[in-house]
């Protein structure tokens, strides 16, 4: 088996008024234009601080910063073999509140609420994200458990357990 390099991401799925907040994510150098959460890459100091890491990509992406937020909560962690490298993302939600202002812009691509309604299937996301947030949408907005999700090098998925 050949080595593989290792990306660190985190990715945080925004929620107001029965809303979530998506980007399309436009010029990535690590996965095709798609619909994602609001994120990006860990960096060397956050490796043991994921939380860390997602509060600052929301900051830097969003301007949305830890007080504008409620129940930040680590809900989904996957490990993805791109056949290349292995990436692990961890996914988060959050509720915004009421009164913190809401994101309109983010330099990463666009931003648009779905309701949570929203057929997840019907949006171009990257493998584990659309895993995460479809069963987040039926399943794990409704308690509050962490999940673990796996893809491997051909495609097959676990998960989430």
């Amino acid at each position: 088996m050949a080595l593989r390099s290792a990306r660190h991401l985190t990715s945080v799925y925004l929620v107001r008024e029965r809303s979530v907040l998506l980007l399309y994510r436009r010029g990535s150098r690590a996965i095709a234009d798609s619909w994602v959460g609001i994120g990006g890459h860990l960096e060397a100091g956050e490796l043991t601080n994921p939380t860390a890491a997602a509060l600052r990509e929301l900051e830097e992406e969003i301007g949305v910063t830890a007080d504008h937020l409620t129940g930040l909560a680590l809900r989904y962690v996957a490990v993805r073999d791109t056949g290349d490298e292995v990436r692990t993302t961890y996914y988060f939600t959050a509720d915004l509140r009421p009164t913190a202002p809401v994101p309109t812009e983010c330099t990463e691509g666009d931003l648009r609420w779905f309701e949570l309604t929203t057929d997840p299937t019907a949006l171009d996301m990257p493998p584990t994200a659309r895993i995460a947030f479809a069963h987040w949408l039926t399943t794990g907005r409704h308690d509050t458990a962490l999940r673990f999700i796996t893809v491997n090098a051909t495609g097959d998925e676990t998960g989430p357990t």
